[in-house]
């Protein structure tokens, strides 16, 4: 029976730290999205379009893009240790 604690107990370990990677990755996919959202940002604001080139840009191209970020379940076998 204790050995038994012991295996359930390793598997729970594992399955944490596989979600831990998990998150850590999507964290640093947030922070190089988040990078390149403040970049633009900057470059828009230091480097104003004018009006003229601002009509043309929003007819030709929608406001926002959302970012096709592949979903990644927990507990992904790729991190196994």
């Amino acid at each position: 029976m204790i050995k038994n604690n012991v295996t359930d107990h390793k598997l729970n370990v594992e399955a944490i730290i596989k979600n831990i990677n998990t998150i850590s990755l999507e964290l640093k996919k947030l922070n190089e999205l988040s990078q390149l959202l403040l970049c633009d940002l900057t470059l828009h604001f230091s480097h104003p379009v004018k009006t003229d080139d601002l009509k043309e840009t929003e007819r030709n191209s929608p406001h926002f893009e959302e970012s096709k970020v592949p979903d990644v379940s927990l507990a992904s076998d790729s991190f196994l240790i």
